[in-house]
C-alpha cells in the first residue's frame, strides 16, 4: 500500500542505525582506549537517558503544535552529535557527547513506533509488516556494516551514523501530516504507577530485558577477542534478528497456544540456556544456536509484554504506557544492568554471562507468580 511506504522507510532508518550502534559502538569505544568499565559507562547512559527522554519527548509530540517536527529535529540534532565523536579526545568529552547525542537518539524508535501505529490505524495497514523493514535493515547494518567496517576501519562507524541520521531526517519530513489530536486522558502515569499488575509486567519486562545488557554492551568485544573478525560478529547479530522475526511471524500461534504468561516463561528458559552457553565458549559453531535462541529471550519477552500491556491498559492510557515500558525497561534497568556489565566484564570476562543466567530465572519467577490467573 503506497500510504505505508514513508513509514516502512521511516522505520528502515531508524533500525538501520541501530544496526550499526549495538555491535559496533563498543568497538569503536575500545579503540578509542577505553576501558571496559567506562565502555559500560557510556552505554548505560545512553540508555538512562531515556528515562527521562523518551516520555518528555512523547508528551511534547502529542501536545506541541508542532510535534510531528520533531522526529526530523532529533535525527538531525542526533547527527550533529555522531559529527562531534570525530573529533572528541578525552573520556569527559565523550560522556557529554554521549549524553547530548542520545538525548535526541533515543526518542526516534518510540517517535517513529508511534507514528506508524497511528498511520497504520489511519490508512488501513498493518502495523507488523512495516516494522518488518526496521528489522530487515538492522540485518543490513549489523552484516553490511561487519563488511564495510572490516575493510575500511572502525574510524568510519561515526561517518555512518551521521549520514543514516540525516537519512531518519529526511524521512521523518517525507511523512504527511498526522490529523488533529484529542487531548490526553486524565491519569497517566500516576494511574499506572499504582496499579500493581502494571507494575509487575514491568517488572517482568525489565528483568528479562535486562538480561541481555552484557550482550548488548560486551559481546562483541568479548568475541573479538576470542579472534573472531567484525563480518562474522555481525552475521551473529543479524542470526539473532533473523530468529526475532521468525518469533514475531509466528505470534498469533504463540498466543493461541501459549499465552503470554507462557511467552514470559518461554523467555525465562531461553536465557537460562543461552547465557551460560556463552559464558563457557567462543566457538563459532556453538555461537549460532545461541544467537538463535535471542528468538525466545527478546522476541518471546518482548511479544508477551506487549500482549499482557495491550489486554490491560485502558485505551486511553495505551501510549503512556507504552512510554513507561520504554523508560523503566529500556532506561532505569537496562541502564544501571549495562553499568554494572562494564565492571562484571572487566573482572570476570565471558564468565559475566552467568549473571545474566539470574536475571532469567528472576523474570520468569515474577511471571510464574504474578500472572498466574491471566487468561490466555
Amino acid at each position: 500500500m503506497r500510504s505505508a511506504f514513508p513509514f516502512a522507510a521511516l522505520q528502515a532508518a531508524v533500525f538501520l542505525a541501530l544496526g550499526l550502534y549495538l555491535p559496533f559502538w563498543p568497538l569503536w569505544l575500545a579503540e578509542k582506549g577505553l576501558s571496559a568499565e567506562r565502555i559500560g559507562l557510556l552505554l548505560a547512559l545512553a540508555a538512562w537517558i531515556r528515562i527521562a527522554a523518551t516520555p518528555a519527548v512523547g508528551q511534547a509530540a502529542d501536545r506541541w503544535r508542532y510535534g510531528a517536527l520533531l522526529l526530523p529535529l532529533l535525527a538531525a540534532a542526533a547527527a550533529v552529535g555522531y559529527g562531534g565523536f570525530l573529533f572528541a579526545e578525552g573520556f569527559l568529552v565523550l560522556l557529554v557527547l554521549q549524553a547530548l547525542t542520545f538525548t535526541a537518539f533515543t526518542p526516534l524508535i518510540p517517535l517513529a513506533d508511534s507514528r506508524t501505529l497511528a498511520a497504520g490505524r489511519r490508512y488501513g495497514f498493518d502495523y507488523g509488516r512495516v516494522r518488518l523493514w526496521g528489522s530487515l535493515a538492522f540485518i543490513l547494518g549489523s552484516t553490511g556494516g561487519g563488511w564495510l567496517l572490516g575493510i575500511v576501519g572502525l574510524a568510519m562507524l561515526p561517518w555512518l551514523l551521521i549520514a543514516v541520521m540525516l537519512l531518519v531526517a529526511i524521512a521523518g519530513c517525507s511523512l504527511p501530516s498526522p490529523p488533529q489530536r484529542e487531548a490526553s486522558a486524565p491519569g497517566g502515569f500516576g494511574h499506572l504507577l499504582r496499579d500493581r499488575r502494571f507494575l509487575a509486567i514491568i517488572l517482568a519486562s525489565a528483568l528479562l530485558q535486562s538480561s541481555h545488557a552484557l550482550l548488548y554492551g560486551f559481546a562483541s568485544l568479548h568475541w573479538r577477542a576470542a579472534g573472531l573478525g567484525e563480518t562474522f560478529i555481525g552475521w551473529l547479530w543479524t542470526l539473532g534478528v533473523l530468529a526475532e522475526i521468525a518469533l514475531f511471524a509466528a505470534a498469533p500461534w504463540c498466543l493461541g497456544r501459549l499465552g503470554a504468561r507462557g511467552l514470559l516463561l518461554l523467555a525465562a528458559a531461553g536465557g537460562l540456556l543461552r547465557w551460560p552457553l556463552l559464558a563457557v565458549t567462543s566457538d563459532p559453531l556453538l555461537l549460532l544456536p545461541a544467537q538463535a535462541l535471542h528468538g525466545l529471550t527478546f522476541g518471546a519477552a518482548h511479544l508477551g509484554v506487549m500482549h499482557l500491556i495491550g489486554r490491560h491498559t485502558p485505551p486511553s492510557l495505551a501510549a503512556t504506557a507504552q512510554t513507561l515500558n520504554a523508560a523503566l525497561t529500556g532506561g532505569l534497568a537496562m541502564g544501571g544492568m549495562l553499568y554494572a556489565a562494564g565492571w562484571l566484564y572487566e573482572g570476570f570476562g565471558g564468565g559475566s554471562f552467568l549473571a545474566m543466567t539470574l536475571l532469567s530465572l528472576a523474570g520468569g519467577t515474577v511471571s510464574w507468580i504474578a500472572f498466574r490467573e491471566a487468561p490466555r
